[in-house]
C-alpha cells in the first residue's frame, strides 16, 4: 500500500451534496466546495466497532475505503462506543486530522443498551452540525439489519433507519444505506448477526467510495 494510501487511527483522546439514502450510496461526485482549512484528502469514518472492525478477522472498511478512493482515511470507530456519548468526540476528531469529509455510522450500541431512538438521532443531529459548522462534509449510514443473534434489535434499528434516511433528506447530506445493502444478503454478517464479515466489510468500503 503506497503512502498515498495511509490509514490512521483515532482514540477517545481526541461540494455540492445530493440529498438522499440511496441502495449504491450515491452516484459519485461528492465534493467539498469550501473545505476552508481543512484537507479534502482526507476522510474520517466515525463510529463504533463495525467502524473500527474489532470482530472481524480482517482489514476494516476504512482501511479498504482508502485504498479504493485514493485518499487517507482515519479509522475514528471505538468498539463499543454509543452516539450519545460521543457527540463531543466529533469535535476531537476534525481538531486532528481537519478532514474534508466525515462518514458517520452510530447508534446501534445505543439501542442495544436501551436509549431512545430521538436521543440517538439528536446526537446524530449535533454531530451533522459540528462537521458543518467546521466547513467537513458529513455522510451519514444507516445500519445493516441485525439478524440471528442480534434479531430482537432488528425491528428498533429499521425504525432508526428509516428516520436517519429522514435527516439525510432534511438537512441534504448524502446518506449510504448499509440497510438496503445487506437486505439479501444474509452471508455478510459475522455469526452474531450484528457486525460484518469480510464479505459485508468490502461491501461497506465499496458502498462508501461510489460516493467519491
Amino acid at each position: 500500500m503506497s503512502a498515498s494510501f495511509k490509514v490512521m487511527a483515532c482514540f477517545a483522546g481526541l461540494t455540492l451534496l445530493l440529498a438522499g439514502c440511496g441502495g449504491d450510496g450515491g452516484s459519485g461526485g461528492l465534493s467539498n466546495p469550501d473545505p476552508g482549512n481543512n484537507d479534502v484528502n482526507v476522510v474520517v469514518c466515525f463510529g463504533d466497532s463495525i467502524t473500527k472492525g474489532s470482530e472481524c478477522a480482517c482489514a476494516p472498511y476504512p482501511a479498504r475505503l482508502a485504498a479504493l478512493i485514493g485518499k487517507t482515511v482515519a479509522n475514528c470507530g471505538i468498539s463499543g462506543s454509543r452516539a450519545t456519548l460521543s457527540v463531543g468526540r466529533t469535535q476531537s476528531a476534525i481538531d486532528k486530522y481537519h478532514p474534508g469529509f466525515m462518514v458517520i455510522l452510530y447508534g446501534i450500541n445505543d439501542l442495544i443498551m436501551g436509549e431512545g431512538i430521538d436521543s440517538v438521532i439528536g446526537a446524530l443531529d449535533a454531530m451533522i452540525e459540528t462537521c458543518k459548522n467546521n466547513n467537513v462534509v458529513p455522510v451519514i449510514m444507516t445500519y445493516p439489519k441485525p439478524i440471528t443473534g442480534h434479531v430482537i434489535f432488528s425491528g428498533r434499528t429499521l425504525r432508526l433507519n428509516a428516520q436517519i434516511r429522514s435527516m439525510a433528506d432534511t438537512k441534504g447530506i448524502r446518506c449510504v444505506d448499509l440497510e438496503t445493502e445487506f437486505a439479501d444478503n444474509a452471508d455478510w454478517y459475522e455469526r452474531d448477526g450484528l457486525h460484518p464479515n469480510n464479505a459485508g466489510t468490502d461491501a461497506i468500503a465499496l458502498a462508501v467510495a461510489d460516493l467519491f
